[in-house]
């Protein structure tokens, strides 16, 4: 069993999943160092979800909810945001629909 998602995800040998692979990673980490609390409280949830994920805690699908859960209430709190935040919260759900749902989901 991985012990991270990293070592998780690791395995994805397809080639739109290597390139998914690597911007997951960076996403992860920027918005774990973002200044708005809210995105990076996101960045937060979203690794705990993959690190369940990777050890079998949640399914696929419980993971799959948790996901979409922190895109629609990203999308909705991007409303209340100053221009710079709202422009990164933007860019955190459309990411999340990009790489994880579209994505990697199909990948595991």
């Amino acid at each position: 069993m991985p012990k991270s998602w990293q070592d998780f995800i690791g395995g994805i040998k397809d080639e739109l999943g290597i390139l998914a692979k690597e911007e997951l990673i960076a996403l992860v980490k920027d918005t774990r160092k973002d200044q708005e609390s809210f995105i990076k409280r996101q960045g937060e949830k979203l690794e705990l979800y993959l690190n369940q994920l990777a050890t079998g805690k949640i399914t696929k699908e419980q993971f799959e909810g948790y996901v979409q859960d922190i895109k629609d209430l990203t999308e909705m709190q991007a409303l209340k945001m100053s221009v710079a935040a709202k422009t990164r919260a933007q860019r955190l759900a459309k990411n999340i629909q990009r790489l994880i749902i579209d994505s990697l989901l199909k990948l595991i």
